[in-house]
């Protein structure tokens, strides 16, 4: 049975696809270093745009792209014997957590000087 892009359980989504994500994010699923440094880059770019975009969105994909870093930091660190992964961790994912923290805190104070706009305009 073929997983749905529906995710119902009732065709397979569940017995067949989660298995398989789970799989993925397993610590032994970090490929190489190259790949997860791609991962790491697509995140770069996509911080890069944060400036064109609403706050909303904002705070969205740095929530999102957080939990992301935060998951790879947790795999990355269960491989700390390996130097080459505690370097990617240590000077890569936490400098990009520690960015996507501060443009949540823009965002956050951009919505509120919107909030604060629109009650003076009342």
């Amino acid at each position: 049975m073929q997983p749905s892009a529906q995710g119902r359980a009732d065709e397979g989504v569940i017995l067949d696809l989660v298995p398989e994500v789970a799989e993925q994010l397993a610590w032994g699923a970090l490929v190489s270093r190259e790949h997860v440094e791609n991962e790491i880059d697509l995140m770069l770019r996509a911080l890069r745009g944060f400036w064109d975009m609403q706050p909303d969105q904002v705070m969205q994909m740095s929530s999102a792209m957080s939990a992301r870093c935060t998951e790879l930091a947790v795999h990355l660190h269960r491989l700390e014997g390996k130097r080459e992964w505690r370097q990617v961790r240590t000077q890569q994912v936490e400098r990009l957590l520690l960015e996507l923290d501060r443009q949540f805190k823009i965002a956050s104070r951009l919505v509120e000087i919107r909030r604060q706009d629109l009650e003076a305009a009342r």
